[in-house]
């Protein structure tokens, strides 16, 4: 079998990569033991779906990371995780959705709309792109970020309407694993676990101030499940 290349997005904040969605797809492979070589790229649209993550293996070019993750499953003769067997697993897997979807609108609110994630971007942006370039770089990625949270709605609220959903998602969350021994899915971490991660990772190692990721670093039982992430591979750790 020809090598499995894994494209992300570059690390950044002690991560691996700084995508939420090649996180998850990062942790689930170490997680099961398929080898791959991870390969950075910035330009999520050389991706067959332009978008980050995408694989490519002999001919195969796959983008969207369940649609990954399902067919790696089924070429190692795995389960596929996207599919719940039991009322537990439906509910982790519409806890995965509200990361994914809802507040993945916040964290992109944060690191592009809100004063400190643009200047951590400027910063990180200027290190990858020539002088005098990066200003117009990060303008064009305010512009696109803008219509699209305001297209998917979450750009349409009050900053402090968008950091108190953010927050409350993160107490919800928090008291999921709480009750559930420290991970979302019985008898350690799946793919519910992962996505989730994914989601919130970047909020708990980036640098810059900004409200939901303030409140991620603050729970105790958020960092421990960061930290447990991190330690069970330490490949999750750039």
């Amino acid at each position: 079998m020809e090598q499995l290349r894994v494209f992300t997005f570059a690390p950044g904040w002690d991560l691996p990569t700084v995508g939420p969605f090649a996180l998850k797809l990062l942790a689930w492979l170490d997680h099961q033991g398929i080898a791959y070589r991870q390969m950075i790229e910035n330009r999520a649209a050389r991706g067959p779906l332009g978008k980050s993550p995408w694989i490519e293996q002999g001919g195969l070019r796959m983008g969207d990371s369940d649609a990954i993750i399902r067919h790696l499953a089924a070429q190692h003769g795995l389960p596929d995780p996207t599919r719940a067997r039991n009322a537990q697993e439906a509910a982790n897997l519409f806890l995965k959705a509200a990361f994914e979807e809802r507040f993945h609108q916040v964290l992109e609110w944060e690191l592009f709309m809100h004063p400190e994630g643009q200047r951590e971007m400027r910063a990180m942006i200027d290190m990858q792109t020539p002088p005098l370039i990066g200003g117009l770089v990060l303008a064009t990625m305010k512009r696109h970020f803008r219509r699209q949270l305001q297209a998917r709605g979450i750009g349409r609220l009050h900053p402090a309407e968008i950091a108190a959903e953010g927050c409350g998602m993160l107490d919800g969350l928090a008291l999921c694993l709480e009750a559930r021994d420290g991970w979302l899915d019985p008898g350690g971490p799946g793919l519910s676990d992962f996505a989730v991660w994914g989601q919130v990772a970047p909020m708990i190692c980036w640098p810059m101030a900004t409200p939901v990721a303030d409140h991620a670093k603050a729970q105790p039982i958020l960092r421990r499940w960061h930290e447990n992430m991190v330690r069970r591979d330490r490949r999750l750790a750039a």
